[in-house]
């Protein structure tokens, strides 16, 4: 099995649902993709961030006016199917199904046809940044979807090389099932990003609550909390 990674990066303006993940840095969204044929794809997409994000993300979703999916400088022509699976205020999953796609192009309708028959497909959003890991049989035909993102892309889109290699590892556990509050997700995220984590770590606790303009005692319960989600969540434990 081989694997090819990208990411494609929008600039604000570019593309309305970017534009919520843009505004809200706090949103994650990961799916799973399927190629049914070259001009009918699915996809599980899972978000978790703000209630408002969630919202915004849903109703261009549902609005068959907004054209999301191309990828070049045409509009993809597409019936699609859209379900809502799960609904909560910290999180969506929503159930995407595309066929008879005509005129523009998706990484999908370039993957399908350049790319072996079953392929997977697994993304996530988070900010400006698209982010694609493609597993596939063969990579003989990869040079040639390399070439189709790289030359056709829309303005305010820009297309940044991964990896083409053996698959390493699926990658995927129980911790993508952990949902966090919105303030321990916060927390985590501000943590993360400011190098709390890292080894030697390179903010002190007192710092990064002050960055957060929380009290250390409610930064480092949050975290507390956080981290023992993750922990029992990933242990298949629940609480």
């Amino acid at each position: 099995m081989r694997e090819f990674t990208f990411d494609i990066v929008y600039e604000t303006g570019s593309d309305p649902v970017m534009d919520v993940f843009i505004e809200h840095p706090t949103l994650v969204a990961k799916a799973l993709h399927g190629c049914v044929t070259e001009d009918r794809f699915w996809r599980i997409e899972r978000l978790i961030g703000p209630t408002a994000a969630l919202d915004a993300v849903e109703r261009l979703r549902l609005d068959e006016t907004v054209q999301t999916a191309s990828v070049t400088e045409a509009d993809c022509s597409a019936t699609r199917y859209h379900d809502v699976l799960d609904r909560s205020d910290d999180e969506r999953v929503i159930y995407t199904h595309v066929e008879d796609v005509e005129d523009g192009e998706s990484v999908q309708t370039l993957a399908g046809r350049y790319l072996p028959h079953g392929s997977l497909y697994c993304t996530s959003r988070r900010e400006n940044r698209h982010s694609w890991r493609i597993f596939m049989k063969s990579d003989e035909n990869v040079g040639l979807l390399y070439d189709a993102l790289g030359a056709n892309l829309r303005a305010g889109l820009a297309f940044r090389m991964g990896r083409l290699r053996n698959a390493e590892g699926w990658g995927h556990n129980s911790l993508g099932s952990v949902v966090l509050p919105p303030d321990q997700r916060t927390a985590m995220r501000a943590a993360l990003d400011h190098g709390y984590y890292r080894t030697p770590r390179e903010i002190t606790l007192d710092d990064l609550a002050g960055e957060l303009d929380v009290p250390r005692s409610t930064l480092s319960y949050r975290l507390r909390r956080a981290e023992e989600r993750l922990v029992s969540g990933y242990l298949g434990e629940t609480g």
